[in-house]
């Protein structure tokens, strides 16, 4: 570009990256400038109104949902009058293509996550944007069945007050059967799938200036809970991109926090909605959200954080009574007998998504090739003693509470099922010989379970499971390894 005589700032925030671009330096540049300059989108390091075009090669994806709005409100200061973006992206295709798309997704996503990296985001409502902020398509190109395309914005200029507007998702259904659907969605996919809405603004009854703002993540079934739970009281709903993670799960993994709470503020615009200087925020967020570290009452972030009650049903009655300290029902997230039935159905479905459901469907497979239907029986016995272990755990869950290391309850619980299991498994099979091959299954899969279960039960902080990991995961290979000889032995003398 500059070699055809244009003016260019090519910007990038990783020095390195420019660093190595400067070896090229062309030494025939004469008629056009190029300036390397070290930024990123928010905000861009050029002035107001001062480019003709903007060109973005493949960035978009690197941006979530809210962090796309910033670029394009930004772009849009930047750019003269009908100035232009030329944006290069992938995209999801349609029709049959999506399918095979979503396949190398899926392969992309899984080595992402053995390299230990973070993964890209699909570009699911950036056209939703375009519009409301102040763009317009003047050209488009596609290519591998839409999958790659390029698209020219021009920027519109009629817009009041000649600043760039802000894009309000549409308000999503949370009343009636479909909605029901889509939380039962929630509860038996074992959380493994992230469900999310559109981030950003949505609003409970009528707000004005003068209505509270409650923040809250972008998972379908915490947006569902939480406007049926506020029963059309007058509210700002803000929903931060949680990446379709719930509060508690969000917070505990850095996708509820500072960065996630500025950006959304950013973005949507709202401390220009109203005059309510405070956000309400979830008290589960506390794990993720860095008070002293937020620029309090700054032009960029004009409020000060509150920490709302634990379960949305109370926001109501918090409202009402804007306690100076929250009572106990409020500030404490137990683990009643309801949440923790909920819990196991969801952890059972995540252990056998994520675990459990290929050695079985493999075990099937093997018994039907060597022609061995009589041990069929038995893939599903183990079936149900893993249902079994999960569901003794959650419901005697209160009596492991003389201690907080994860460790120790798996062990109080695998002893505990070494009884029940085994006694189950005499009285089916009236073989004590065959209960002892099994014994350090029982003690296994209940170790297993317990600790994967730490997350479900808010009964401890992510930084002691990290510190009970490693020994952990040293105990649990050996029982795993010492289970499978033992039972593969009892399978095939018994």
């Amino acid at each position: 570009m500059a070699l055809k005589g244009n003016n260019v700032i090519a910007i990038d925030k990783n020095v390195q990256m420019i660093n190595y671009a400067m070896k090229n330096f062309p030494s025939d540049l004469s008629s056009g400038k190029l300036l390397y300059q070290i930024g990123s989108f928010t905000p861009l390091p050029v002035k107001e109104h001062s480019q003709d075009v903007i060109v973005s090669t493949f960035m978009l994806s690197e941006l979530r949902p809210l962090e796309q709005q910033i670029f394009l409100r930004n772009a849009w200061k930047v750019l003269k009058s009908n100035g232009r973006v030329i944006l290069a992206a992938e995209f999801v295709p349609s029709g049959f293509w999506k399918l095979p798309f979503l396949i190398k997704r899926w392969r992309y996503r899984k080595k992402l996550r053995r390299l230990r990296l973070r993964s890209t985001h699909l570009i699911k409502w950036f056209f939703n944007y375009l519009d409301p902020i102040g763009f317009k398509i003047s050209n488009q190109k596609k290519w591998k069945h839409g999958s790659i395309q390029t698209i020219e914005l021009q920027k519109i200029d009629d817009i009041a007050g000649n600043e760039p507007g802000y894009y309000r998702p549409k308000i999503k259904k949370f009343k009636g059967l479909r909605s029901q659907l889509r939380i039962y969605r929630c509860i038996f996919t074992g959380q493994i799938d992230r469900v999310p809405i559109e981030p950003g603004i949505y609003q409970s009854g009528n707000p004005n200036e003068k209505s509270p703002i409650i923040v809250t993540a972008n998972y379908d079934f915490t947006y569902i809970k939480v406007m049926r739970d506020l029963k059309g009281i007058d509210a700002w709903i803000l929903c931060v991109d949680s990446n379709g993670i719930n509060v508690w799960c969000a917070a505990r993994g850095d996708d509820f926090g500072n960065m996630q709470l500025l950006e959304a503020v950013e973005a949507t615009g709202i401390r220009n909605k109203t005059e309510k200087k405070t956000l309400i925020l979830p008290q589960l967020s506390a794990g993720g959200v860095a008070i002293p570290e937020l620029p309090i009452n700054s032009k960029k972030f004009p409020f000060r954080v509150k920490y709302g009650p634990v379960w949305s049903k109370h926001i109501p009655k918090f409202l009402e009574d804007k306690p100076a300290k929250k009572p106990e029902k409020m500030r404490l997230a137990k683990f009643t007998l309801f949440h923790r039935i909920r819990a196991v159905i969801t952890h059972s479905t995540f252990l056998f998504r994520k675990i459990f459901a290929l050695p079985l469907i493999g075990l099937v497979l093997l018994f039907l090739l060597l022609n061995l239907f009589d041990r069929l029986w038995w893939v599903g016995e183990l079936a149900l003693l893993i249902l079994l272990s999960n569901f003794i755990m959650a419901l005697l869950f209160p009596i492991s509470q003389f201690t907080r290391r994860f460790i120790f309850k798996g062990i109080f619980f695998g002893l505990i099922n070494i009884i029940l299991l085994g006694g189950l498994s005499y009285l089916i099979h009236s073989s004590i010989y065959y209960v002892l091959w099994q014994i350090c299954f029982y003690f296994w899969i209940t170790f297993f379970s317990t600790m994967s279960f730490s997350g479900y039960s808010m009964a401890t902080s992510p930084r002691e499971i990290q510190e009970e990991y490693p020994t952990f995961n040293l105990i649990n290979k050996i029982l795993m390894g010492i289970s499978f000889i033992l039972l593969t032995l009892g399978i095939i003398f018994y």
